[in-house]
């Protein structure tokens, strides 16, 4: 009897222990079709680098200063050769803490337009902003007929000392 026992508890332990193997698989998950753009309004823009930053370097008051780069790829809607930025807003739990127009340079590629931008000197750190929580950029472009926002979120600020 203590046999048979030992041999339905082997059998039992086995069975459980095969049982947690092959539950290890993983799990599949329908997710929904739904087709949607990658690009805000077909505009195809990449951002190659942004940079946010406090200067409170001793001598000079504090000042904010963002600057980035963006490529915008060729459009059938938009015509990237006449884009450019006209405004840029800071802007920190959905307000604006500043409103700007930006310093940029631009160099054309084929099938792509890079901009790179920045603030002219700085802008004077307003009490508005809050230097440990993130901004979000709002890009405002223009080509002669189109206007686009471009929102860039979740930067974080530097600060240089």
């Amino acid at each position: 009897m203590k046999k048979q026992l030992l041999i339905f508890t082997f059998i039992l332990s086995s069975l459980c222990f095969l049982n947690s193997c092959s539950s290890s698989l993983p799990e599949i998950k329908e997710v929904p079709d739904e087709e949607s753009s990658i690009y805000e309004n077909n505009l195809r823009i990449n951002t190659k680098q942004i940079y946010s930053w406090i200067n409170r370097m001793p001598g000079s008051k504090a000042r904010f200063h963002v600057s980035g780069e963006l490529e915008l790829l060729e459009n059938s809607e938009f015509d990237i050769t006449t884009t450019k930025i006209s405004k840029i807003k800071i802007l920190q739990d959905g307000t604006e803490v500043y409103q700007f127009t930006p310093k940029y340079e631009i160099k054309e590629e084929s099938g792509s337009r890079t901009i790179t931008f920045s603030t002219i000197r700085g802008l004077l750190v307003s009490l508005m902003l809050d230097a440990n929580e993130t901004i979000d950029i709002k890009i405002l472009l223009s080509d002669s007929t189109n206007n686009v926002e471009f929102i860039i979120p979740k930067v974080d600020i530097e600060e240089v000392h």
